[in-house]
């Protein structure tokens, strides 16, 4: 037998006749009419299509098959109580999941100490990083739903679902092997030419941004291709790659500074490239943990 309780109410209204032993009682616990109270479990008997209570000298009793319903109806109540705890929890930000997207240049710095710092205030919550290489799909999973929030080079592609918040921007370096032999100071798109080329793959707007700068400066043709005699998919590779003297890469602050650390030789561009960052989520539905990360990310970055 499917259960006869459509709704909490219905079994919150069968117990309380169970508990009180009838229906008066039951009707002033509950602070509801008596007729009210009498007519719901009419709608359980015909649901069931059996007597649910009997009166007796001892007041209104479940009858057997009453009797059998008891540990139904008080399943769906705690049922229902544990989803009330549950969604109070993740407004709480006591328990939740953060599904976020990003863009590898940005994982690394500002979203790592941003996402340090939300699991320090927050240990309920679990977070998950997925990498974002193609726009067009991270668009696409954004506004179905599929992610919360999207911290990303800009731009992206428009959706009208979409919500943009540019939160900073971060200089594009040239980094090259240690030993480079370079004179100090900026280096020019120019100077950029005897160098082969560490490119990536993948990277979408800042990728974009630098492309556009090297097209500017001749070392791209337009709608071409990047000159590029090193390719890889993933910008953390380019730390190994330019150590090992494969060539230059162009790298943002975070992964500049990395290579630095490690030997190699790192120069401000001539003139500056910057890509600009921020965060992308729906116009509309975005839950209270996501919203509490973007806030928190962004006062990290002002």
């Amino acid at each position: 037998m499917t259960s006869p309780f459509e709704t909490e109410r219905d079994a919150r209204f069968f117990l309380a006749v169970v508990d009180e032993g009838g229906i008066t009682a039951a009707a002033a616990t509950l602070f509801v009419a008596q007729p009210s109270l009498s007519q719901a479990v009419r709608v359980l008997e015909r649901r069931t299509g059996r007597d649910l209570f009997e009166r007796t000298p001892r007041g209104t009793v479940p009858t057997a098959a009453g009797r059998a319903l008891v540990p139904v109806a008080r399943a769906v109540l705690d049922r229902a109580r544990a989803g009330r705890e549950a969604v109070a929890d993740v407004a709480a930000l006591r328990a939740g999941t953060l599904r976020l997207v990003a863009h590898a240049s940005v994982a690394a710095d500002p979203l790592a100490a941003a996402v340090g710092e939300f699991r320090r205030r927050h240990p309920g919550v679990d977070v998950v990083v997925e990498d974002a290489r193609d726009d067009d799909a991270l668009v696409r999973r954004l506004a179905a739903g599929d992610a919360d929030l999207a911290v990303v080079h800009l731009p992206l592609p428009e959706h009208p679902a979409l919500v943009v918040r540019e939160l900073g921007r971060q200089q594009v370096h040239a980094a090259f092997a240690p030993g480079t032999d370079l004179p100090p100071g900026p280096v020019t798109l120019d100077d950029l030419r005897p160098h082969p080329l560490v490119a990536l793959l993948h990277g979408g707007s800042a990728r974009r941004a630098v492309r556009d700068a090297l097209e500017v400066a001749g070392q791209v043709a337009p709608g071409g291709t990047w000159h590029a005699r090193v390719s890889t998919p993933r910008v953390g590779a380019a730390i190994p790659l330019v150590l090992a003297g494969a060539g230059v890469a162009l790298v943002g602050d975070w992964y500049a500074q990395r290579i630095a650390d490690l030997g190699g030789v790192v120069r401000p561009l001539d003139p500056p490239v910057h890509s600009p960052y921020g965060t992308v989520r729906r116009r509309e539905g975005t839950g209270p943990v996501a919203a509490a990360f973007a806030d928190l990310l962004a006062v990290r970055c002002r």
